[in-house]
């Protein structure tokens, strides 16, 4: 279904002139006309194409306009990060220059929840009649006549002021603050301390929950803790409860202290146990490396908020037996990997221990300079060692890999023997990628032996989509290899080479990766060395597109319709237009020598196809206007006609010469072309129909 340029523009939030500029920086023919509608495949083109080129644009603009802040877009990018990332992302984040991530694992932390119903007991501030009456009792003891009397009051003779009295004594003690009858009272012991702090008891009773810590022990926070957790109820009965009310005091104070809270003088006075539940929260565990005294430090991860939880990592990292076990659990890999993972004794090569040493180095320079609250120092202290760490294992070089799709938008090439199903989880990074501006040269490797399979067929279809229908998408399969590659090729030269063992498209990160002793991939400088190998591959690349682009070509030109239309020509001037300019002027001779023969015969072909049409049109008009010739027509078809036709000869002025005497005629036949006057036609339009009413 085509659609008008006006519609296109406004679904890809942008205006008719860029959309315009776009398509004709691709081949296409387009006049900013937002009626001019276009077909179904353009629309997809611009679709999955039309977002990298106003990134550039946008890029230019920044480069222009540095000074001026550039409004950023909250995206659902997110959603679309496999949990795999987000754990060793956070990770990174606490990681110290001295450590180095181990691995991850998912990890069941049991507490319980039990309900009680207490009886409490709350400070209530006194009346004035309360404080004055606590005040006479605290100096001694004395009968209510008494009392009566030092308040002025005749309890003797007058009911009225002997019920107000009696009253208030029978409230304090039912607060248990007094104790004795008329004859003689005093306070009780809590008495006397509340009437010592001017407040008094009020009784209550009231539910409440605790939550049991059963791993780590934590009392403060506990509840804030589990209560935000993803946890799963077990029918099974509670391990551990509180029964003795001292205890269950100590709890409440950090978990209910409108319970019980003794700084503020709310006490609990006695708990029944009415039930309780047992629950396990979902977390997972990173294990880090200290390599400067080989500690195991541990941190708790919450998927469900994205964060570390603080408490539990404080608490788990205290608990030697438990990390020892999920140690071992780590250490233990399927048969599936594509890497065996057990302990090394290996020592480490000289140039890591080297690298670790001016890390701690580096470490123990960050601690005084944080001391110092020097923050120059500090950011100086980080630049060095970022040119420092260029050895990253498996988990600290996908938060590497991270980083280059969330900060570059350059040339992104991505070398490994395999393609299996962890390209899944790279397809929303690459498509993210692409959009922003950026290309991806995605190799991989033939067999070495005919029965040796090196791409699974479906993570293969999805890169073959995202080669098909992103002009900055690359895909090639080079002669047998193993060596896996990341290169990042930059506009400022800037260029960054890894290299290693880890297969970007065969493995990802996941839970049970072992204790890694030496690193899975090196950055490395790029030198003429890696130049020449990149250059090598770039013709590889270069070569397979330039010849699908001949293939194509040739196909088109021998295959033309019988009727030439505009959509033929406009498939001869695009034949793979955008995938060849990264290999256009690149110093590669034999790419070159090919493509200007290529450009040669399409200027050629495309001429040759071009001059038939136009004859075919002029052919056309002619016919079109011997038939019109034969009754008047409105002059608004008219205007259209000679208008369509200014636009044909102003579109092929370069045969003009060959058609001039051709289009002359057409022209004048166009202006001979009888029109009806609107008037005259309504009026003779009205007495037929009157007439026929008549008959």
């Amino acid at each position: 279904m085509k659609k008008r340029l006006s519609k296109i523009a406004r679904d890809l939030n942008s205006n008719i002139t860029y959309v315009a500029e776009f398509l004709r920086a691709n081949g296409y023919e387009c006049d900013e006309d937002p009626n001019e509608e276009f077909s179904i495949e353009i629309i997809d083109f611009l679709k999955y194409n039309f977002p990298s080129f106003i990134a550039e644009k946008k890029k230019i603009f920044q480069q222009k306009e540095p000074s001026k802040p550039q409004k950023q877009i909250v995206s659902k990018e997110s959603e679309q990060i496999p949990l795999e990332l987000k754990i060793i992302e956070a990770a990174s984040k606490e990681k110290k220059l001295i450590e180095r991530i181990i691995g991850f694992t998912d990890y069941d932390w049991h507490y319980t929840v039990a309900k009680y119903k207490g009886i409490c007991s709350q400070p209530v501030d006194f009346n004035l009649f309360d404080e004055v009456i606590c005040d006479l009792l605290l100096t001694e003891q004395m009968s209510a006549n008494k009392i009566g009397e030092l308040l002025g009051l005749d309890i003797q003779k007058d009911p009225a002021e002997r019920e107000i009295l009696l009253t208030a004594l029978d409230e304090l003690r039912k607060d248990k603050m007094l104790d004795g009858d008329e004859s003689i009272l005093w306070l009780t012991p809590v008495g006397e301390e509340y009437a010592k702090n001017g407040v008094k008891f009020s009784t209550f009773t009231r539910d409440f929950d605790l939550y049991i810590d059963l791993i780590g022990g934590l009392k403060a926070k506990v509840k804030e803790i589990f209560i935000n957790l993803k946890s799963e109820k077990q029918f099974t009965n509670p391990d551990f409860l509180l029964t003795d009310l001292d205890e269950v005091k100590s709890l409440a104070e950090y978990q209910a202290p409108e319970i019980h809270f003794p700084k503020k003088n709310f006490l609990l006075q006695s708990a029944d146990f009415v039930r309780a539940e047992s629950f396990k929260a979902k977390v997972w565990v990173v294990l880090f490396e200290n390599f400067r005294d080989n500690t195991i430090r541990a941190i708790v991860y919450d998927e469900k908020q994205n964060i570390v939880i603080d408490a539990l990592s404080e608490s788990l990292d205290q608990l030697e037996e438990v990390k020892n076990s999920l140690l071992e659990k780590l250490i233990k890999v399927s048969e599936d990997e594509d890497f065996l993972v057990e302990y090394t004794d290996e020592e480490k090569q000289e140039e890591q221990v080297l690298i670790e040493t001016e890390l701690i180095q580096k470490h123990e320079e960050i601690e005084l300079a944080i001391e110092a609250k020097d923050t120059a120092k500090i950011k100086e202290i980080e630049k060095q060692v970022t040119s420092i760490k260029c050895h990253f294992n498996s988990l600290e070089f996908e938060v590497e890999l991270k980083r280059l799709f969330d900060e570059t938008s350059n040339d992104l090439w991505i070398i490994s023997p395999w393609i299996k199903n962890a390209t899944f989880k790279r397809i929303p990074f690459f498509e993210k990628y692409l959009k922003k501006g950026g290309k991806i040269f995605v190799a991989y490797s033939e067999p070495e032996e005919p029965s040796q399979i090196m791409a699974y067929e479906e993570p293969l279809n999805k890169l073959l989509d995202l080669e098909k229908n992103y002009q900055n998408f690359y895909l090639q399969q080079l002669p047998a290899f193993h060596y896996k590659n990341v290169w990042l090729r930059k506009e400022d030269n800037q260029h960054l080479y890894y290299t290693g063992s880890y297969n970007i498209l065969s493995f990802f990160v996941s839970q049970g990766l072992q204790k890694v002793r030496q690193e899975k991939m090196t950055r490395l400088d790029w030198n003429e060395e890696v130049h020449e190998e990149y250059s090598d591959v770039l013709l590889k690349f270069g070569l397979k597109y330039l010849n699908k682009a001949i293939e194509e070509f040739n196909t088109l030109c021998q295959n033309p319709p019988t009727k030439l239309d505009r959509t033929y020509l406009q498939k001869l001037r695009t034949v793979d237009y955008g995938k060849l300019k990264p290999f256009i002027n690149q110093g590669i001779e034999e790419f070159d020598k090919v493509f200007n023969q290529l450009e040669e015969t399409k200027t050629e072909n495309l001429n040759y196809y071009r001059k038939k049409f136009f004859a075919e049109s002029i052919e056309d008009y002619r016919i079109q206007i011997i038939e019109l010739s034969k009754q008047p027509i409105s002059p608004e078809r008219k205007r259209s006609i000679q208008n369509d036709f200014d636009k044909l000869r102003n579109e092929f002025m370069d045969f003009m010469e060959i058609q001039i005497t051709n289009a002359k005629n057409i022209a004048e036949s166009i202006s001979n072309l009888k029109v009806f006057q609107i008037q005259q036609h309504r009026q003779n339009s009205n007495n037929y129909k009157n007439k026929n009413k008549r008959r």
